[in-house]
């Protein structure tokens, strides 16, 4: 069974309050507010055969089949909490069957001001959430070349990529800025960034510089590097903890002027050229093994 994921802690995005008085403006429609309604569509627009659809338009369909999954069901759902699901099953549903859970939300973000020069600039953004998003294949096991990686449960199914694709164009049918996650440890802030920019140019810049000076290593290893706190910015001979923040997958134009502006670009090349980082890999495999003998590695 795949573990719940914790609710997401935003660092530098509010969610708009809707019990503020915004003149008499009703923002219910887009935000999606429709728990317990009949109205089970995912994202109140896709029904299993659009989202059916969708995901063979960008290929996620041809690919699970070449592994062998040609049975699929795809469902959707809305919970009280007003959070979307699809989820995608091999011959039969049951959480024994699952390939491909997807949960999303929507709602209205004001970014933080320190962002932004000029006060006017600061736009309100309709964003779609992502909750929580796993993909597993139930037929194979963890090996030397694809080990299992802190938090994760099955092996995955190599989507990604047609996730996001899938992503941008929904996003696109119903007109989003974007869509927003939170990842709970590097590996995963790593696998989005391929789509995904952290919202903060100074986290971007860290990300892309370790991803720079520590290329010889695994994900796996630079996972563990965080969690064991031996990834070493040279400068201030400090460990670089990971900090679970804000990253983007911009959709509309004004969302991605944002990471165009010159203030973000200026921003990361400062940190991105200041940034060095070496891994004391021997320590990070001594406080791994340390660390296993206490807790099982899909608890971290």
């Amino acid at each position: 069974m795949t573990k719940e994921k914790k609710p997401k802690k935003l660092k530098y995005f509010q969610p708009i309050d809707m019990n503020m008085d915004f003149g008499g403006l009703d923002f219910s429609d887009n935000l999606g507010k429709m728990a317990g309604t009949k109205n089970k569509l995912f994202l109140r627009k896709f029904t299993s055969e659009d989202l059916r659809r969708h995901l063979d338009d960008v290929g996620m369909i041809a690919h699970l089949e070449k592994k062998g999954f040609d049975d699929l069901l795809i469902t959707t759902d809305l919970d009280e909490t007003a959070i979307h699901y699809m989820k995608v099953y091999d011959k039969e549903l049951g959480p024994d069957h699952l390939l491909v859970d997807l949960r999303v939300s929507e709602s209205k973000f004001v970014p933080d001001k320190r962002f932004f020069d000029n006060p006017d600039d600061i736009v309100t953004y309709d964003m779609i959430v992502i909750e929580w998003l796993s993909a597993q294949n139930p037929r194979i096991s963890f090996s030397n070349d694809k080990p299992q990686l802190p938090g994760q449960d099955k092996p995955g199914l190599g989507i990604l990529n047609f996730c996001f694709e899938m992503m941008y164009n929904v996003a696109k049918e119903i007109t989003k800025d974007g869509f927003l996650d939170v990842p709970d440890h590097m590996h995963g802030s790593i696998m989005y960034s391929k789509k995904f920019s952290f919202f903060d140019p100074v986290q971007q810049a860290i990300l892309k510089a370790i991803l720079r000076d520590l290329k010889e290593y695994s994900l796996s290893d630079i996972s563990w590097g965080m969690i064991t706190e031996t990834i070493i910015e040279k400068y201030k001979k400090e460990p670089q903890k990971y900090d679970p923040a804000e990253q983007i997958f911009y959709v509309s134009d004004r969302l991605k002027s944002y990471y165009k502006s010159k203030k973000y670009k200026s921003i990361y090349n400062k940190y991105f050229k200041r940034k060095r980082y070496y891994f004391d890999y021997d320590e990070m495999l001594r406080k791994r093994d340390e660390i296993l003998k206490k807790k099982s590695i899909v608890d971290l």
